[in-house]
């Protein structure tokens, strides 16, 4: 299956600024979170893979050069926590892998890359191209919450999305959520979110990206829920590998 038939067949459409909670009910896509979760996990997708991320919990996974791939939001208004690796994951210091502030200076000092541009590792070479967004809004300024920062907010034993990345890449390696990275918080809003309003996300809007080296990846739910962050309410997300 073409990425052009499975994106006609999962009515994936596009859209180019955030709207208000009002408008969301009338305009964009017509599936609810329910109905994106079971499309995406029950309908055949021929060689396509895919993996629902239950809410405030992470994925790991592996990807080829030339590979493409999506993140979903199924819900609508989710961060996903996004970081990566140059394959094979190495827990030396020295690894190399995505880094924020790399991409940050060769997008001009811009936190949200663009359909076309990449992201870069710590070593200053390419490692995702963005190939589709329909959201067109994320953030390359922002950490990944981790438990200390949930003990400050009088919250011990809070879901994190350090934790979340650190218990997928076990099978990698990782031992502790120290071992996490800077993450591309991909659907986040982030001059939204400081004057306290919502994501731009809808259910079914993704962001597709082609890897150009052979990384593993990992994605989390992102399990923050205060100040209406995520829509108050966190959400399962998907992962689609082998769309190219």
């Amino acid at each position: 299956m073409t990425r052009k038939n499975y994106s006609q067949q999962a009515a994936l459409t596009t859209t180019t600024a955030c709207r208000p909670e009002k408008d969301k009910a009338s305009g964009g896509n017509s599936q609810s979170g329910a109905e994106w979760e079971t499309l995406l996990t029950v309908q055949p997708r021929s060689t396509l893979k895919t993996h629902v991320v239950p809410a405030a919990r992470g994925f790991a996974f592996e990807v080829k050069a030339s590979s493409h791939f999506r993140i979903v939001d199924l819900h609508g208004q989710q961060v996903v926590d996004f970081m990566a690796w140059v394959s094979p994951y190495s827990p030396s210091a020295t690894c190399e892998h995505f880094s924020t502030s790399y991409t940050r200076y060769a997008l001009g000092g811009l936190a949200c890359p663009k359909v076309g541009e990449c992201l870069y590792t710590n070593r200053d070479r390419k490692m995702f191209t963005l190939m589709d967004d329909t959201v067109k809004t994320h953030d390359l300024l922002y950490m990944a919450c981790n438990p200390g920062f949930y003990e400050r907010q009088n919250q011990p034993g809070h879901r994190s999305c350090a934790t979340n990345v650190a218990e997928a890449m076990e099978p990698w390696g990782m031992k502790h959520w120290s071992e996490v990275i800077d993450p591309f918080n991909v659907f986040q809003n982030t001059p939204y979110y400081t004057l306290k309003a919502l994501n731009c996300s809808k259910p079914g809007d993704y962001l597709e990206m082609r890897a150009e080296m052979d990384v593993v990846c990992a994605v989390s739910s992102c399990p923050f829920d205060r100040e209406g962050f995520n829509g108050g309410n966190i959400t399962a997300v998907a992962v689609v590998l082998e769309i190219g």
